[in-house]
């Protein structure tokens, strides 16, 4: 098995996580980059783009990542993780388990899609503050909701197992935010969503992951 991606967390980080908490072994193919400028995508990716240019890349339409098993290639990081999770029992013992798994993972998406266009208009009006109003009053509120469709007294999201939703919940909570302290104070009434996250923290092959993996820009 083999993860394609650039030298960064970014869109692979969870697929990374998942194999981690497994204990899958698999190649980390990493692309080197130098980023000159994040803001303009002003980023140097010479290997990439020559592999891309020599058609190496076609059968992920050019784009990352991308994971390679049994000579089978599958793009799309939520696919690769929705793949990763069915192959290691990470969805559920029944098809309703795996449908409340696969909702949860989808509203993390909606929440980390209306993050990305707050950030946008408010950074790109030098607003910090305004962007500050969207961890205090959005994201507190959204998680507090979500709190209600989390499994109740058991430590996981769906029933007393880990699953995809746990593992796209602690990516979501440690890893996604650069405003650490601001996501932490958001979490401060969400009991179950903590558990979740502390517990993962502890997991003995994720604790393997995070302290071995490559430092990286992004």
């Amino acid at each position: 098995m083999k993860l394609v991606y650039f030298d960064g967390r970014g869109l692979a980080e969870t697929s990374r996580l998942i194999l981690a908490l497994v204990n899958e072994k698999y190649e980390d193919f990493r692309y080197p980059m130098k980023i000159i400028d994040w803001s303009t995508h002003n980023i140097v990716k010479t290997e990439f783009d020559k592999d891309k240019n020599d058609g190496k890349l076609t059968m992920s339409l050019n784009r990352l990542p991308y994971l390679e098993d049994n000579g089978t290639i599958i793009s799309q990081s939520k696919a690769i993780e929705r793949y990763l999770a069915r192959k290691h029992k990470l969805m559920g013992s029944t098809e309703e388990e795996a449908a409340v798994i696969d909702s949860l993972c989808e509203y993390v998406r909606d929440f980390k899609d209306d993050y990305k266009r707050t950030k946008q208009k408010h950074m790109s009006n030098n607003e910090k503050d305004k962007l500050k109003l969207w961890f205090t009053e959005y994201l507190v509120e959204k998680l507090a909701l979500f709190e209600n469709l989390l499994s109740k007294d058991t430590g996981y999201s769906v029933n007393n197992s880990n699953s995809l939703a746990d593992v796209v919940l602690f990516s979501f909570i440690t890893e996604f935010f650069d405003d650490k302290e601001s996501v932490a104070k958001a979490t401060q009434n969400t009991p179950k969503l903590n558990e979740i996250i502390n517990r993962m923290r502890k997991d003995e092959n994720i604790q393997t992951w995070l302290n071995k993996r490559p430092d990286s820009q992004f």
